[in-house]
């Protein structure tokens, strides 16, 4: 995950997320979104509402329904919904330490204003999204993963040719301590017509209270433990292909 120069990446996302189990959970919600834009709008003065108003906060939990940005169509960008905040950024202006920054910055205003913040259960995750460009007419996903990953997958029960596989989407969770460690590949097109493989490194955090220092503290360590798996995951020839 560091600033390679021909990086993979396309997208980073922090998120939490908390139960929403009553209507003063909805009511917490809806004072959290007012006063969280009065105190970030000097930098993200740009709001779009995600869902229509007519459907209410109580059938959209865990799912964003405001956004926030710079400008119309720009990142970084901050959602939030009936139990979410996530912070998203793309390669391009993505630097570890201002991104933590950032998230430091947002994290501190959730705990300010959201009422009785440090009674909530929260699950932090950290996500890493790449993109490989993979020419599905040429080679099939399974053979770039194998060729290319420390990863094998085999089956030997069909055998058609010249057809062969042509759409995977494939997730390996692994329990790490407290944190759970998921990989997930699959089928993805970029730029309207790009086609290749995504990989998807996600560490999703224990449900506990956390104070903002437990939380900062967490996404140091998550943000080391999906670094370390890119590397580790990548086979060196091809990981030297983005320096």
């Amino acid at each position: 995950m560091s600033k390679l120069p021909k990086a993979p990446l396309l997208e980073v996302i922090f998120e939490i997320k908390w139960e929403v189990i009553n209507k003063q959970d909805i009511v917490n919600f809806q004072y959290f979104h007012g006063d969280l834009y009065a105190n970030i709008k000097q930098k993200f003065s740009y709001r779009e509402s995600l869902i229509p108003p007519e459907i209410p906060f109580d059938v959209v939990k865990g799912i964003p329904v405001y956004r926030f940005r710079k400008a119309k169509d720009e990142y970084p960008l901050i959602q939030i919904g009936p139990g979410l905040l996530s912070y998203n950024i793309i390669d391009e202006i993505y630097f570890w330490n201002s991104f933590k920054k950032d998230i430091d910055k947002i994290t501190k205003v959730f705990f300010n204003v959201y009422p009785k913040s440090t009674d909530l259960k929260l699950v932090p995750s950290l996500t890493y999204i790449d993109f490989f460009d993979v020419h599905f007419n040429s080679q099939n996903p399974v053979d770039f993963i194998n060729s290319n990953l420390l990863l094998n997958i085999q089956q030997d029960f069909i055998h058609e040719k010249p057809a062969g596989l042509k759409d995977i989407n494939l997730t390996l969770n692994y329990q790490m301590n407290k944190n759970m460690l998921s990989l997930n590949f699959r089928n993805g097109i970029i730029n309207e017509n790009k086609s290749g493989l995504i990989l998807q490194t996600k560490l999703i955090g224990n449900k506990k209270i956390y104070l903002q220092n437990d939380l900062f503290d967490w996404l140091d360590d998550a943000h080391e433990i999906c670094s370390n798996t890119f590397k580790q995951i990548t086979k060196k020839e091809f990981y030297n292909t983005f320096k």
